[in-house]
């Protein structure tokens, strides 16, 4: 072993049975004994914590075991008797007696080397998932009932024993065992971050020995070039890496400070190093410093800088990539420290960008597009951006060249074009169909009315954007960074700066004779339309037409179709002021109606991604034109007929998409008339065609959301095919669940297989919504499902996986308001699961349950019985979202957006149905509740909140005085809630300048005099009871504010 470089302790060798385990489970056939070999596994793990710790003890030493030759005799006779394929392909050429050839000993190793492998991805997945002991009751969603043990702790012995080998390990010849221990080691450190009980000997502060020996490692790397050192080195490198990219706050804050801080060191030698694995990890594993941060760092920056430089132009294009992506890593988070190098830095990554290398090119490239998302306190200093300005000759030239396909993309796109042309009218293969989602509906502060649809309530729709005009799908390529680039420098430097250096490549790109030059100068027209069009507003009465003829030309390749409709689409908004302009005598009036039937009827181009582009194409315009397209529906919804009979399932489900947005963008005329007629027919027999052979078809998802828009927006004028809508959603959900309630483990169920009842339920919730009242006849009326309705809406309120109760209780919210007499039978039984799916853990679940509680409440009125039995149990699921005191499983704190708001108004809601189910405790909340009405942005809800919360304090005054804080602060604290009434809702906190300025309150709503009445008596309460406090609180008010008190509350 390399000289200084000491290693932990040997491991025991693995027991036999393990490895007789860990055949069977790395056995290609036999599934029964793989299943087998699972519940074993699995027994083992939760039988008990010395049963636990001993396998995983175990897994470690077959993991640190370098070869079969070191485990004892009777270990190997277990692993003959246990698995004798196994053992022959791992140890048969020991049984030789010496007449194995090289060749029987290296397959040996290798089969070994695998079993190794194995061995650490299950140690890994035991340790950081600690298991639950056997039998722990839990509910349908999979929580631990309350007064029940967590998750088992990893004994210390074992621990420090796991912890030796994968030291060990990290410094092995084999690659994948170096990989796997270092895998494990950032996994376990990561888990022990949130399951520090059961992990705590993982934990960075109590493992003492992980830096100063990873630290040791990579010094004896760069000491030494022996191939030991080399391994351990790598290894070193490999976790250090993995550590940082998980926990890099943790580990710089948490290692011992003077390992730590010889790390950067350390690494900063490791550049020069004549390995290029080396050299690589050290990048990547300074590039992780970069945000944290530490002081080891600052201090050696010079030469971490200068070490970058040093390897600019190293002939390893991986290592240059990693030095751009470093670059941009400190332009992004530390960019005071290339500032006084951004010359000759920009310099660098203009010659970067051309590279001959693509992967290293889109890293430099990546430069550009940091830079123009920067704080403008940044990017907008005058030497930076004279700096980057000054390269817009070169740069955009550069950029719009680098948006052109290379040579080898273009062979291949041709050949597609031809395959395309030929299979036009076949069907999609499955694979290449991309993975459907279900867009989930949210309730509350998440949508119109106050629900969650969705459990990612992240507004995604720009996503794509950059797929629609590209034929890389969601692959990142240079082509697309170099396109939004150009579009964030452009909208940063503006016209003035960008147009000169741009337009003439790009006059000269959009006349090309070739039409892949010409595709992407049309792109980097669409790049440029935000941050450009006003100065391009001259230009674009030639640029549209032009346009309009690559289009519509029947000689233009697929691919100028398709940018030429996304770059059209780009400038919606032009199109649309030509109608304004046109009053004047300057605009086109026509032009709307020429973009949207160019739109259409290259929708039905025989070549798919023509479709797929036009589809999409016409969805953004549909959303920036909107009402202005009602003179064209009955054209554009007859091409859309007929492209729903063409089209293969691909085009398909974006023109599902299309129609959506078409009903929610163009409004009630889409529902109009005869027009639903012509495509609500055609949509419900596609959903019967493919419900018949397959209800869990995925493409069935996104026609269900279509449908569901359909039904909003039409409303009554709905109702010849919602008896047909509703019995077919209702029949899906009837046979997925029959289909569901056979598989044999209702833990393999998760909700990717129950979407089609998710969306099933959300079309219903459509129908309820568009339909209104006459909702209730239509379910009465219904033959099938009208008498079992109840029953399926309390089953799907109770199902066991979360996104079915998360869309159940969207449907129970609405029906709360629309057609309550439904729900009349069931209340109780709907009550009590909603209350017990108030669970911050499935967030979107936990939001819908919240607002279906509160519409009930509000469907109450006055009549508290319903809620008697479950107010309790309501108020005390209520009051951890109120004062942030939510948990997960393993009792760390939960952050969920909008729940807080939520829980307010239904806080409310609540009071005002009886005001004793919530005064008692409201000491308990009431800082939190002021806290969650202050941010309610729905004026209805906002309402309801505060007139509950004044019930409440009348009831229980002396509440006040028992939040367990100051009383002066708790009335601040009212104070602040009730002035949010009058702060734009955009505007987050209080303004500044209350003293003096401009600054005006915003007044009190009028259509809230009652309201307003009773919180003038409140505050003239608080003054009287509070008395000197009230004093005080009056003297540090600021004078905009008591003049507000004053002219509003009167007070």
């Amino acid at each position: 072993m390399t000289a200084g470089l000491q290693l932990p302790p040997t491991l025991p060798p693995p027991n036999g049975a393990v490895l007789t385990l860990l055949a069977a489970l790395s056995a290609a056939n036999g599934v029964s004994s793989h299943q087998l070999a699972l519940k074993a596994r699995d027994d083992a793990l939760s039988e008990s914590a010395t049963s636990y710790g001993d396998l995983c003890s175990n897994f470690c030493r077959v993991l640190a075991c370098p070869s079969p030759h070191l485990l004892p005799e009777v270990e190997l006779k277990k692993f003959h008797d246990g698995d004798l394929d196994m053992f022959t392909k791992c140890c048969g050429w020991m049984m030789d007696n010496g007449s194995a050839s090289e060749n029987d000993k290296r397959q040996g190793m290798v089969e070994w080397s695998a079993l190794r492998q194995m061995a650490g991805l299950l140690l890994k997945n035991a340790l950081v998932a600690p298991p639950l002991p056997r039998n722990t009751p839990v509910d349908a969603l999979g929580r631990v009932l309350p007064g029940n043990p967590g998750r088992m702790e990893l004994p210390p012995n074992n621990a420090m024993e796991i912890k030796l080998g994968l030291l060990t390990c990290i410094t092995d010849s084999e690659p994948s065992v170096r990989g796997a221990a270092s895998t494990t080691i950032a996994r376990a450190c990561t888990a022990a971050v949130h399951l520090e009980k059961s992990l705590k000997e993982f934990c960075v502060k109590n493992w003492v020995d992980l830096i100063p020996f990873i630290l040791q490692c990579i010094v004896a790397g760069n000491d030494s070039s022996t191939p030991e050192a080399e391994s351990a080195s790598i290894g070193a490198l490999n976790t250090l890496r993995k550590l940082l990219e998980d926990i890099p706050n943790r580990l710089v804050s948490e290692s011992p400070p003077a390992s730590f801080h010889e790390l950067v060191p350390a690494l900063l030698r490791s550049l020069s190093s004549h390995s290029e694995v080396r050299r690589k990890e050290a990048l990547m594993c300074l590039n992780s410093f970069i945000f944290p941060m530490p002081g080891s760092l600052v201090a050696h920056m010079d030469g971490y800088l200068g070490g970058l430089s040093a390897l600019s132009s190293d002939p390893n294009p991986d290592v240059r990539k990693l030095v751009c992506k470093s670059i941009v890593t400190l332009l992004e988070h530390r960019s005071e420290y290339l500032q006084p190098l951004i010359a000759s830095i920009s310099e660098f990554m203009l010659r970067a960008t051309a590279d001959d290398d693509t992967d290293v090119a889109l890293e430099a490239c990546e430069f550009w597009l940091t830079y123009a998302s920067l704080d403008e306190n940044v990017s907008c200093a005058p030497e930076m951006m004279d700096t980057i300005v000054g390269l817009f000759p070169q740069l955009l030239p550069q950029l719009l060249k680098r948006m052109v396909y290379p040579p080898e993309k273009i062979e291949e796109l041709m050949e597609d074009n031809a395959l395309d042309e030929q299979n036009g009218e076949s069907e999609d293969r499955d694979q290449d169909v991309a993975p459907v989602f279900h867009k989930s509906r949210t309730k509350g502060q998440s949508d119109d009315h106050g629900a969650t649809h969705g459990e990612d309530s992240d507004d995604d729709e720009d996503d794509d954007d950059d797929d629609e005009m590209d034929d890389d799908d969601n692959e990142w390529t240079l082509r697309k960074c170099a396109a939004a680039s150009l579009d964030a420098l452009a909208g940063l430097f503006g016209a003035s700066n960008t147009l000169p250096s741009l337009l003439p490549a790009l006059q000269e790109g959009l006349g090309h004779d070739d039409q892949w030059v010409r595709e992407a100068s049309i792109l980097a027209l669409g790049a440029i339309a935000d941050g450009c069009k006003a100065a391009l507003t001259p230009h674009l009465p030639m640029l549209h037409p032009f346009l309009l003829s690559q289009l519509t030309a029947a000689e233009s390749i697929p691919q100028l179709r398709c940018i030429a409709a996304w770059t059209l689409a780009r400038y919606s908004s032009w199109t649309v002021d030509q109608l304004e302009s046109s009053d004047g005598g300057g605009g086109d009036p026509t032009l709307v109606g020429k973009v949207a039937e160019a739109f259409a009827l290259r929708m039905l181009d025989p070549h798919k991604k023509v479709q797929i582009a036009l589809c999409s194409a016409m969805g953004v315009f549909a959303e920036v034109a909107g009402e202005h397209l009602s003179p064209y529906l009955e054209p554009i919804y007859g091409i859309f007929v007929q492209a729903l009979h063409k089209y293969g399932t691909r085009s398909r489900l974006v023109l599902f998409d299309t129609l959506g947005i078409m009903a929610e963008n163009v409004g009630a005329e889409v529902g109009h008339g005869s027009l639903p007629g012509m495509y609500i027919p055609p949509l419900l027999q596609l959903w019967n065609s493919i419900a018949i052979s397959n209800p869990f078809d995925r493409t069935l998802l996104p026609l269900m959301e279509c449908l569901g828009s359909s039904a909003l927006v039409c409303g009554l004028n709905y109702q010849p095919w919602a008896l047909e809508t509703f019995e077919m959603a209702m029949s899906t959900i009837e046979a997925c669940t029959i289909i569901i309630s056979h598989e044999e483990d209702l833990g393999d169920i998760d909700e990717e297989m129950t979407d089609p009842i998710i969306c099933s339920v959300d079309l219903i919730d459509g129908l309820v919504e568009g339909l209104g009242p006459n909702f209730a006849s239509l379910v009465n009326g219904s033959s099938r499902f009208g008498a079992t309705f109840p029953d399926v809406l309390q089953s799907v309120a109770g199902h066991f996986v979360a996104g079915v109760r998360m869309s159940a209780f969207a449907l129970l919210g609405d029906l709360a308001r629309q057609a309550p007499s439904l729900i009349e039978t069931r209340l109780s039984d709907l009550l009590s699961e909603a209350v017990s799916s108030i669970d911050p853990t499935h967030s979107a679940m936990c939001n819908n349950a919240v607002w279906a509680l509160g519409e009930i409440c509000v469907r109450c009125g006055d009549n508290p019985g319903p809620l008697a039995p479950h107010a309790d149990n309501l108020l005390m699921s209520l009051i951890p979202l109120l004062m942030g005191d939510a948990v997960d499983i393993d009792g760390n704190s939960l952050s969920l957006q909008g729940i807080k708001e939520n829980a307010a108004t239904t806080m409310g809601r609540l009071a005002m149905v009886n005001p004793n189910f919530v005064a008692p405790d409201l000491g308990r909340f009431l800082l939190g509740w002021c806290d969650g009405m202050s941010k309610i942005s729905d004026p209805h809800e906002r309402r309801d909140a505060f007139t509950g919360f004044v019930m409440a304090l009348r009831a229980n005054p002396h509440s006040i005085r028992a939040t367990g804080q100051e009383v002066e602060d708790v009335a601040n604290t009212i104070l602040f809630a009730i002035f949010s009434w009058h702060v734009p809702q955009l505007q987050e906190d209080m303004p500044d300048n209350l003293n003096s300025g401009p600054y005006n309150f915003e007044p009190f709503p009028d259509a809230f005099g009652e309201l307003l009445t009773s919180l003038r008596q409140l505050l003239l309460d608080l003054k009287t009871s509070l008395g000197q406090a009230w004093t005080k609180i009056e003297g540090q008010m600021p004078k905009k504010v008591l003049t507000l008190m004053k002219e509003v509350y009167h007070i």
